[in-house]
């Protein structure tokens, strides 16, 4: 029987029978109560003891949680796992070995050397590098660049769809090239796209590859722009549909998104021939330009995808240097945008950036901007610049931790290590 309820009767027997007749009445009360065992608390005991055992008994109840409630309790719980487990692995890494992570390195003629030498945080692949190949061929030479990094690296590339495309350029990958994502959404909504997502990543994946420098996010409605034919070519509502069932159709498959280009490309020109200017003020991208970034970031409560930084200026928000060298930029994306992923720079060896290179490296420009990785050509010469802004006190411990700390959360989230 309930302790609440064991009080509740004495209380309405003293109140019909009088003190008298108390105890004789709660003796008989127990006597003929089968719900009482042999842990029940004394006839004599006084009110405030039964009291004390009630209140006892109420800390083990266990308290109403809202799915919103436990959902979040749950994240932080996974959080904290991931965020341990990359403590261990930082723990026993040289300060040569976490710059060695800042870098995505073009792939060179001899990645496996330059691993063992380095350990760059990933490799980029490109056009050239399927074109002799074939899947077992691109399995085995990742499996290898593997074998020797102590930290399992990214393997990137920039399989869009349509007219970005590195594997399925070739045949002897693929029948046909990937179909642009705007094709697929006008002509088959998020179906469709969730169809030749998967098959984008069981292909990519079966030879090593794990992140996918896609999809473009951008918003472009104007044909005749340099981004549109990477675009949905939607709205910002349309945009973020289509961003969204991409990133979780490619996490659920086992491969990594990288959403580009933050803020947003907007109309302008090509940064991978000079520069582009863009003179919009930032509360003009909250209501557009930022809806597909967030909806890509919070596709997949498990697994947050990379972001990529473009390189084109906004004038009215830091005029002096691309987006991928701006504090400024990469403020809004990590505080008001809460984005505390990786952030990866867009190529840093294009037109648009050399010219902002001064008297201080690129490179470390790009990592004193808050940038985790390094999307780069020539990964000697930024490893170099690297080792000497650390030795000179410019990047600290602290933020060579902080950015390899993301780097190796995401490959555990995304099972890459």
């Amino acid at each position: 029987m309930n302790i609440k309820k064991l009080v509740a009767a004495v209380g309405a027997m003293v109140m019909l029978t009088g003190c008298g007749q108390v105890k004789e009445s709660v003796t008989e009360f127990i006597d003929n109560d089968v719900n009482i065992g042999k842990n029940a608390p004394a006839v004599n005991a006084s009110i405030d003891d039964i009291k004390a055992l009630n209140d006892e008994a109420a800390k083990t109840e266990t308290s109403y949680e809202s799915e919103e409630e436990k959902a979040l309790r749950l994240a932080e719980e996974r959080m904290k796992k991931l965020s341990d487990k990359a403590d261990e692995y930082i723990s026993q890494m040289s300060s040569e070995e976490k710059i060695g992570q800042l870098i995505l390195a073009r792939l060179s003629d001899s990645p496996t050397d330059d691993m063992t030498k380095y350990q760059f945080g990933g490799y980029t692949f490109y056009g050239k590098d399927f074109k002799n190949s074939d899947t077992e061929g691109i399995a085995a030479l990742t499996a290898e660049i593997s074998e020797a990094a102590k930290i399992a690296p990214f393997f990137a590339v920039d399989e869009e769809g349509g007219t970005v495309v590195r594997v399925s350029e070739y045949s002897q990958y693929r029948d046909e090239p990937f179909s642009s994502p705007q094709l697929l959404f006008s002509r088959g909504g998020a179906e469709l796209l969730e169809m030749d997502t998967e098959e984008k990543a069981k292909l990519l994946t079966s030879m090593g590859l794990n992140l996918n420098l896609a999809p473009v996010a951008d918003i472009s409605t104007n044909e005749e722009s340099y981004i549109y034919p990477r675009t949905m070519g939607q709205t910002a509502e349309g945009t973020a549909e289509g961003i969204s069932v991409i990133v979780r159709t490619a996490g659920e498959n086992g491969l990594a998104s990288c959403i580009k280009h933050f803020p947003g490309y907007g109309e302008n020109t090509d940064t991978h021939k000079g520069t582009a200017h863009d003179s919009r003020e930032l509360y003009e991208f909250y209501n557009r330009d930022f809806v597909p970034f967030e909806a890509g970031i919070n596709a997949d409560p498990e697994k947050t995808p990379a972001v990529m930084v473009g390189h084109t200026i906004y004038d009215l928000i830091e005029p002096d240097v691309p987006a991928s060298l701006s504090p400024e930029i990469h403020k809004v994306l990590r505080e008001r945008l809460g984005f505390d992923g990786v952030v990866i720079t867009d190529d840093l060896g294009m037109d648009a950036i050399s010219d902002y290179s001064g008297e201080q490296s690129v490179y470390v420009s790009a990592v004193l901007a808050d940038n985790d990785m390094l999307c780069v050509s020539e990964p000697e010469t930024a490893y170099a610049d690297l080792v000497s802004a650390y030795e000179e006190g410019v990047i600290t411990d602290d933020m060579l931790n902080a950015h390899v700390k993301r780097i190796i959360i995401m490959k555990l989230q995304y099972g890459i290590m």
